[in-house]
């Protein structure tokens, strides 16, 4: 039961930014935009699968081990990241700076890479369902680049 509360909040926990601070579509759409850029509908969806395989790594780490035995580096790695997903929206929906979105989006899948490594000792399933954060957030360092220097 634990481990479906844990699942839960930490899906929330990764969603609840994108409900407070929601983007601006009009803004968005009137981006100049690399050919290679995937459509916002596959975006959003790839974005709630990971979500999803975060909760699960969390819940399973949860289950597998517990809080209490999660070490500091991990828990810091981990609020770091929830927190710089907070500031990514809210940033976003504040300044429209796509240059300090480039620095976010790269602090962000440096702490989920971080979360693979630090996650690995403990169960490396959890580790491995990181790894598509930490790979979809290098994506979206590199889409947020090519954002900027198309917008200048």
């Amino acid at each position: 039961m634990r481990s479906i509360v844990t699942f839960i909040a930490t899906y929330a926990l990764y969603t609840l930014p994108s409900f407070l601070f929601p983007m601006d579509q009009r803004w968005l759409q009137s981006l100049n935009k690399p050919a290679w850029s995937p459509p916002g509908a596959v975006v959003g969806l790839v974005w709630m699968l990971i979500y999803g395989g975060i909760a699960l790594s969390v819940a399973l780490l949860q289950d597998k081990v517990g809080w209490r035995n999660l070490g500091w580096l991990w828990k810091g790695s981990f609020l770091a990241n929830v927190f710089l997903v907070f500031i990514y929206f809210a940033g976003q929906t504040v300044s429209k700076n796509l240059f300090l979105s480039v620095l976010n989006t790269a602090l962000i899948a440096l702490t989920a890479f971080l979360l693979v490594f630090v996650s690995w000792p403990y169960y490396r399933l959890s580790a491995l369902l990181f790894l598509p954060y930490a790979l979809w957030s290098s994506f979206a360092t590199y889409l947020a680049w090519a954002l900027y220097r198309l917008n200048p």
